[in-house]
């Protein structure tokens, strides 16, 4: 059996042989060990790397989000910087981002009512709709803000999408007597029709007709809007008609808030007026 000499810092000890080749294979064995977890980790990389690989509609949003997320890097618990980032993720139509940021803005602030709403919006906008989630939110939400006549509405209109007539009608009545804006109304009303038109109440249905007209008499042009919209292809529009560059017709989210901006206009003339 052979031997070799080794210094240590207690004076030179004799090593022997087989002694040397089992050093020799733990020293082996350490090396591999770290190549094999620097790989990992380079891997893990890579991966993050594609996750965030994402194409912007609107080339504008990209830049906004990368300034975004770095402010992010310096304050994790920037729940402002957070909410706009949703909002963009939201409008790019990627609800799965949307959700991640919304959901660590309400892990540190959970009253926070507008990433409540957002946040079941965008599991609504999921490739696979999950309206129940979106109403579980929202029923937290009511016991977090009573009072909230948005809240009420939103909820409602889910209910209204499960077919869940009771609870629609509860949250769309609720809504009408929380709210004093005629956008907000004129959305309860128009539900609450929806909802016995469905159920063959007519007279009901026609009621809450009557109560939307009396709010907005531009309804009736809305409707019949809506019902060729749902009939017919969405069109094109021309070149620089869009502000936004989608060239598709707006969104039912777009066309419901032009018409929130007209009732609030027509609401203004009036109390001018008076």
């Amino acid at each position: 059996m052979s031997f070799v000499f080794a210094e240590t810092n207690k004076g030179i000890v004799t090593i022997s042989g087989h002694d040397r080749e089992q050093k020799m294979r733990i020293d082996i064995a350490f090396i591999i060990s770290i190549l094999w977890a620097s790989f990992l980790v380079s891997g893990c990389g890579n991966d993050k790397t594609k996750e965030k690989s994402w194409i912007f509609k609107n080339p504008a949003n990209e830049e906004k989000v990368r300034n975004l997320q770095s402010q992010l890097l310096m304050d994790q618990t920037d729940v402002e910087s957070r909410l706009e980032l949703g909002k963009i993720f939201l409008s790019e139509n990627m609800p799965k981002e949307a959700i991640g940021e919304f959901e660590k803005v309400l892990s540190f602030d959970s009253n926070r009512i507008p990433a409540n709403l957002l946040l079941s919006l965008a599991y609504q906008k999921l490739p696979n709709p999950d309206f129940s989630k979106a109403a579980k939110i929202l029923e937290n939400a009511t016991k977090l803000s009573p009072g909230n006549a948005d809240v009420h509405l939103n909820l409602a209109q889910i209910y209204n999408k499960l077919k869940e007539d009771t609870k629609a009608i509860n949250e769309f009545n609720r809504t009408i007597e929380l709210s004093d804006d005629g956008a907000t109304l004129v959305s309860a009303h128009l539900g609450l029709m929806a909802v016995y038109k469905r159920q063959g109440e007519l007279e009901k249905a026609e009621e809450q007709y009557n109560a939307a007209y009396r709010i907005f008499p531009g309804v009736e042009d809305m409707i019949k809007q809506a019902e060729i919209n749902r009939l017919t292809p969405a069109p094109e529009y021309r070149a620089g008609e869009l502000s936004e560059n989608t060239g598709w017709y707006p969104t039912l989210e777009q066309r419901i808030e032009r018409a929130r901006d007209e009732i609030r206009k027509v609401s203004g003339e009036k109390n001018e007026a008076h």
